[in-house]
């Protein structure tokens, strides 16, 4: 990943650590995509206590989970660099957003 926006030099890495909070961002993410593979296994396949069907949307959701991990890794960081910076129109003329280290 780059350093700085190729487009309007907007620094990423704002402060140490500053993206330790997309771990909550992934967290969520995966939740829903969770919730909605099981809504739509639930819909589609159906989830019974007389066989193993949840078992195996448990298996399937992991496994979904795990091939969709560098998307979501990607994603959250978007997600979360736009809680702290928004879109600017005049990007040109203005200077990128920076935290403020000496307070």
């Amino acid at each position: 990943m780059h350093d700085n926006c190729p487009e309007c030099g907007q620094k990423y890495d704002l402060e140490q650590g500053f993206w330790y909070g997309t771990g909550y961002v992934s967290y969520a993410l995966a939740v829903a995509i969770s919730v909605a593979t099981f809504i739509a296994w639930m819909v589609l396949i159906g989830v019974s206590t007389e066989d193993n069907r949840v078992f195996y949307w448990l298996a399937f959701n992991g496994l979904f989970l795990v091939v969709l991990q560098p998307w979501m890794m990607r994603l959250s960081r978007v997600i979360y660099l736009y809680f702290f910076v928004s879109y600017d129109e005049n990007y040109k003329q203005t200077n990128p957003v920076e935290f403020d280290h000496k307070q």
